[in-house]
């Protein structure tokens, strides 16, 4: 068997048929679907069962919800196949990604196939990422060289894809790195999973091909901040840290940058929602994490004037002052686009 496909599944019955439909409709059929039903409260379990039933490429895997990295733990330790596809339960694939995966790793030998991303909502094409670097194939010195710089961020904001969703990756590097994150991280769990990978990893071949359909969920965002994403960050930085970075040679600096986004992320996804009385809050979380440090020493160049005011009031520790600029972008951005 070439593939194991790992779909984590979670109250998802919405999006989960077009999910599995979307594996199924593949043109290459050496593959195994393992549907890991992370203890679902709604109808997903059922559907789950329906679909093993129809086709005996799908094994189904039920346990007490866990989380995430729970979930994909309990897939890695069923799959069988000789590379590892993980896709999110509500998202799509295109019917030829299994197909062109297949031939890169023939042509290539190649362990990591990384695909770009199309983010779809309603049904529409809303932007297209990718790992901001040249098509083709990576071996050792040129992995070091192109993407250890981004494996975090590098100075213009860049980085390779965080995601472990849209990867084909070979099962024996990817299971002793999944098995090792920790099933407390439960933001940033993808993260904690790629890096080693890409450590340990010979050859890594960048597509370019958008391959993975990530839905935006417009149901799935959350009417309550949560200022705690702040620590939960910093626990994604403890968990990377258990690894040997040292061929990394920029790695402090990247982490630095890493820190420093991610904050400034979360601070403007605040902003954006308009969450005025958890200021304080984020400052407090802030100053108090890793994060206050990790922020005064991040270094950009080629960066956009929103993320450069905003860093620079961050560095001088002017959060509120921060946050207020940022509603404001937010709302002439609004302004700009009814007129």
């Amino acid at each position: 068997m070439f593939f194991s496909v790992i779909v984590p599944v979670y109250n998802v019955e919405k999006y989960l048929s077009g999910s599995i439909e979307s594996v199924l409709n593949q043109t290459f059929s050496d593959f195994e679907l393992i549907l890991v039903d992370d203890g679902s409260p709604d109808n997903c379990p059922h559907i789950c069962e329906e679909y093993a039933k129809k086709d005996n490429r799908i094994k189904v895997i039920h346990k007490p919800n866990g989380g995430l990295a729970s979930a994909r733990r309990a897939g890695i330790k069923e799959a069988q196949g000789e590379y590892v596809f993980n896709l999110d339960s509500d998202d799509l694939i295109e019917n030829d990604t299994l197909e062109c995966a297949y031939k890169i790793i023939n042509d290539t030998e190649c362990e990591i196939v990384s695909f770009s991303y199309r983010w779809v909502k309603n049904g529409k094409t809303v932007s297209i990422t990718n790992d901001c670097l040249d098509e083709g194939l990576y071996l050792e010195e040129n992995i070091k060289k192109y993407i250890y710089p981004k494996l975090l961020m590098d100075k213009n904001m860049n980085h390779i894809s965080y995601y472990l969703s849209g990867k084909a990756i070979k099962r024996e590097i990817l299971t002793p790195h999944q098995l090792n994150v920790s099933e407390k991280i439960s933001l940033g769990e993808d993260l904690c999973c790629t890096v080693p990978c890409y450590l340990h990893a010979k050859s890594v071949y960048i597509s370019k091909k958008t391959a993975y359909l990530y839905t935006v969920r417009t149901d799935s965002l959350s009417k309550e901040f949560n200022t705690k994403q702040i620590f939960l960050i910093e626990d994604v930085i403890n968990e990377i840290l258990k690894n040997d970075m040292e061929k990394v040679i920029d790695f402090k600096k990247q982490l630095c940058r890493y820190s420093c986004f991610m904050c400034f992320t979360i601070l403007a996804s605040a902003a954006e929602g308009n969450h005025f009385r958890h200021i304080n809050d984020i400052k407090e979380n802030i100053i108090n994490s890793v994060h206050g440090e990790k922020i005064e020493c991040a270094e950009f160049e080629k960066i956009s004037p929103k993320s450069k005011i905003s860093i620079f009031l961050m560095k001088k520790k002017c959060y509120k002052t921060a946050f207020y600029f940022l509603n404001l972008c937010k709302q002439i951005k609004t302004i700009l686009m009814k007129g």
